[in-house]
């Protein structure tokens, strides 16, 4: 009755040599599910109550990824990732606009490895 998460499942898949030709590449999709806690939410649920004010409470946060992996040279390998969250911490606090929660968030990463 602690925990923040009482539920999350991930999966993924990788496709080697995705692409004619590219017989080192590997193609990556990714996605991932976190369910807030009945107790996080009655906490959100009770600050509400007891403040008099509106704040968001929490749900569950939703993620896709994908990621390509090139070996551009038998040392060298980039890898450009992409990331997606939909209500990021299940919906958290906006830090600008304490009444509502932070939007989807998308990020962008990106790897390179050099092996001598």
């Amino acid at each position: 009755d602690r925990n923040l998460i009482n539920f999350s499942v991930n999966a993924g898949v990788t496709l080697k040599a995705p692409l004619p030709n590219r017989d080192d590449d590997t193609l990556g999709v990714g996605f991932g599910f976190a369910k807030v806690s009945p107790g996080a939410i009655a906490l959100d649920q009770a600050t509400n109550f007891f403040s008099g004010s509106f704040g968001p409470v929490r749900s569950s946060e939703t993620f896709i990824e994908v990621t390509y992996q090139i070996q551009a040279t038998p040392w060298w390998t980039m890898q450009p990732d992409f990331q997606y969250f939909f209500t990021p911490g299940g919906g958290i606090i906006n830090p600008n606009n304490p009444s509502q929660s932070v939007g989807n968030a998308a990020v962008f990463g990106f790897r390179n490895v050099v092996t001598f």
